[in-house]
């Protein structure tokens, strides 16, 4: 037993974290977070109809964008949530599975990633190396974070690392380059952000290996001209104004009113004929320090390693992206990186480095989803700091009272790493359902299922639009029947959708006017405590936050 174990104890330490990674995604994923965000809501209703009817809510047959609030997400997900939502329900757990399988899988393609952009070290050294990075992307909360809710990011990393690591395979044998350009295809199609980071990624990978792919130029030209025709539908809905380049148009830098500073600035300019000032304040100058600002913000420590960003359904409480404990060692990771460079490391850097694009031509930076691909990338970084520290403590020689101080720092070190770990999980299951349950939009469905138990009683219902697009969650938790909402949502019979109003059937969605909408007759009104006071007349009941906090307000007038 004992030389069965010492044989395969590497498969065996790789079974223990592919259990660990599992569990750690799947446990209690229907109930924390404690409540999908709209756009969860959105897929999973989506998916739903497309079960039923094989269209979206808007009745568009088997679409290559999902509509959804008018921001036009690429698909993948949502038929990736087609399967689930049929084995598991049309519920929380139904919506989310995918995203824990795709996240889990990453921790096993990771693992093969290593191993193959490692391929020269020897055998031992590259198998710690790889089951390190596999560990610590297993319990990244950069990964827990997006694999336990539908986040499309999450599934277009997996195809990412996996059309990578294709590659690095195809090199040896170029008849799977064809599976490589399939895979980053697919990573088009579940996120935005891979728009800009497939096309960039792959012309380093060609410069890089260019001999390779002259060599073996037929099956590269295929894979191309396949990639091409698979990418063409998902690429120019992404450029056009009415599918998802509307998304663009959305977050993009260049359709806010950042300038209108500097038009000011350049107006006092000119009055003064300063034709220095004139230069420096053009808009070119504007928008390079926008983008730049925005690309660096994704290596603001507070952001990596303390508070994460301003959208608080992206980490735990009193958390960044990454632990604390992985600072010195992504330090020292990238030190030995540049140092033992290779062309397969080097795209790594590549990657990690082009990663954060997308996300700093657009708004609210930093943006730890649309800049996901920088994510597992740091866990190779900071595997690589633990390999290389663990070497040069290993050959430390002193003692203090009789205790080596190597075994004293592999201690403290890994009581770091364990308590680190904890804190997390204890933020992430104990305070951040409680703290962040209104960035979850919690509330709806209790609402909702209120407003069903009394419609009867009642001739309008008006649910308030503070919380943005409940609509999505009366669908969804109503299970209302897609066939029959696909032939009444378009109710102004123009195609087209008010931005902060949905009438289905006698519910009205929309943000309430106490004063005017308390005189109504016979009408139940659902809304935030901003918007009914705390001693309305015809009070029925008061829905909370997780953290105590007044959600609702349930009036019959």
């Amino acid at each position: 037993m004992n030389s069965f174990i010492k044989k395969n104890i590497y498969y065996i330490i790789l079974l223990v974290i592919i259990f660990i990674s599992l569990f750690l995604r799947l446990y209690k994923i229907n109930s924390n977070p404690p409540s999908l965000d709209w756009d969860e809501v959105s897929m999973g209703y989506n998916a739903y109809s497309l079960l039923k009817t094989g269209a979206d809510e808007y009745g568009n047959r088997l679409p290559l964008n999902i509509r959804s609030f008018g921001d036009y997400k690429p698909p993948l997900y949502t038929y990736l949530a087609v399967p689930s939502i049929s084995v598991f329900g049309f519920n929380e757990t139904g919506v989310r599975f995918p995203s824990a399988v795709f996240g889990f899988l990453s921790v096993i393609v990771i693992y093969f990633l290593v191993k193959e952009i490692f391929k020269d070290w020897d055998k031992q050294r590259k198998e710690k190396l790889a089951l390190l990075t596999a560990l610590f992307w297993g319990v990244s909360p950069w990964s827990l974070q997006f694999s336990r809710t539908a986040f499309e990011g999450n599934v277009g990393l997996f195809f990412f690392m996996l059309g990578f690591l294709l590659f690095l395979k195809g090199l040896k044998n170029p008849k799977i380059i064809a599976f490589a350009v399939i895979s980053f295809s697919l990573s088009v199609y579940s996120y935005h952000s891979f728009v800009l980071v497939v096309p960039l990624f792959i012309i380093f990978c060609l410069l890089f290996f260019r001999k390779e792919v002259f060599t073996n130029i037929k099956y590269y030209i295929f894979a191309l001209v396949i990639g091409l025709l698979f990418a063409i539908p998902v690429v120019s809905s992404f450029v056009s104004t009415g599918g998802s380049g509307s998304r663009l148009s959305m977050v993009s830098i260049f359709e806010t009113d950042i300038l209108i500073p500097s038009i000011k600035q350049l107006e006092y300019d000119r009055l003064q004929g300063d034709t220095l000032g004139a230069l420096f304040d053009n808009r070119r100058v504007v928008y390079f320090l926008t983008v730049a600002k925005n690309y660096f913000d994704h290596w603001n420590p507070d952001f990596l390693f303390f508070n994460g960003d301003g959208g608080k359904q992206h980490h735990a409480v009193n958390m960044g992206m990454l632990y604390l404990w992985e600072l010195p060692f992504i330090l020292l990771g990238v030190y030995h990186l540049l140092q033992k460079r290779t062309k397969s490391s080097l795209l790594i850097v590549i990657a990690f480095l082009i990663a954060p694009l997308p996300s700093a031509f657009s708004t609210g930076t930093p943006h730890p989803v649309r800049a996901i691909v920088m994510a597992p990338f740091f866990s190779m970084f900071s595997a690589l700091g633990v390999i290389n520290a663990l070497q040069k403590i290993s050959n430390i020689k002193y003692q203090i009272l009789k205790i080596r101080i190597k075994y004293l720092i592999f201690s403290l070190g890994f009581l770091f790493f364990i308590f680190n770990f904890f804190y997390y999980i204890h933020k992430y299951y104990v305070h951040t359902p409680i703290e962040y349950s209104d960035w979850w939009q919690y509330g709806n469905k209790e609402a909702l299922s209120e407003a069903k138990s009394l419609e009867g009683k009642y001739g309008k219902i008006i649910y308030t639009y503070k919380y943005d697009q409940p609509y999505i969650y009366y669908l969804f938790y109503n299970k209302i029947d897609p066939f029959w909402y696909q032939k009444n949502w378009d109710y102004l019979k123009t195609g087209n959708v008010e931005r902060m109003k949905r009438i289905i059937g006698k519910y009205e969605f929309r943000n309430i006017n106490w004063e005017r909408d308390s005189k109504l007759n016979n009408a139940l009104l659902i809304g935030s405590p901003e918007e009914i006071p705390e001693n309305a007349k015809g009070l029925i009941k008061t829905i909370y936050f997780l953290d105590g906090s007044v959600a609702f307000r349930v009036v019959g007038t």
